[in-house]
């Protein structure tokens, strides 16, 4: 399997758990009042023992924030003034008042992340791949605006056909997948599911648009427009 094909095929097998409300409609009501301009990533709580997790996670969330309308404070400049500030740990800035880490940028929200799952296990004609995230967006002032838990997989699809042939094609490409297992396009299917997956009023994942997408002015016009409505029934 082509490389270049799989992430569109990664979309295939997310699955879900966690806090995501499904069906809720008013589960968007805190992030439609504070309408953030601006996110301050924090560095994630990784709960695996592969420090390319927190790598991995940081270089790839600003680009789906940026896409979804949102500016987004550089990563690496966070990481260092979060250390000048006493900040070494990610469990310790998890802990830190979102107030006060929304003061040192004047940030209107912080996204807090944790790696709950970073992990390729084989098997001698199969090789799984997995991650799991959890989101969490929390406003300036430390109200909880969104969040939602995600996990994806992959596996090489074993197209060896049958016979001894076959099962070499498999272990090949087991080992292959084992050796440089697929996470950044895992990572980046799971980014994109969350973060820019279209929110709608309904919805059960996705995060309204910003003020710097095209769309901006539709989707809280639409928003008014329901809110009106519900007040009107």
């Amino acid at each position: 399997m082509k490389r270049t094909n799989l992430l569109a095929l990664l979309v295939l097998t997310l699955f879900v758990s966690g806090c995501a409300t499904t069906g809720d409609p008013n589960r968007l009501n805190a992030f439609h009042d504070a309408q953030p301009k601006s996110i301050l990533v924090v560095p994630p709580v990784n709960d695996v023992t592969d420090v390319q997790a927190t790598t991995s996670v940081l270089a790839t969330l600003p680009y789906f924030l940026g896409e979804k309308g949102f500016y987004v404070f550089p990563v690496n400049t966070v990481k260092t003034m979060l250390e000048f500030e006493g900040y070494y740990e990610p469990a310790e800035v998890h802990a830190a008042p979102p107030e006060q880490l929304a003061n040192l940028f004047k940030a209107d929200a912080v996204l807090y992340v944790t790696i709950h799952e970073w992990t390729s296990k084989y098997m001698l004609l199969a090789t799984t791949t997995q991650v799991d995230f959890g989101y969490k967006l929390v406003s300036a002032d430390g109200a909880t605006l969104w969040e939602d838990r995600l996990q994806a997989q992959y596996s090489p699809n074993n197209n060896g056909g049958g016979g001894l042939i076959g099962l070499i094609v498999d272990a090949v490409e087991a080992a292959v997948e084992r050796a440089n297992p697929t996470y950044i396009p895992l990572t980046k299917t799971v980014h994109a599911q969350a973060l820019v997956t279209p929110a709608g009023l309904g919805s059960h994942r996705g995060i309204p648009v910003g003020p710097y997408h095209p769309g901006y002015s539709t989707y809280y016009g639409q928003v008014a427009q329901a809110s009106g409505e519900v007040k009107n029934d």
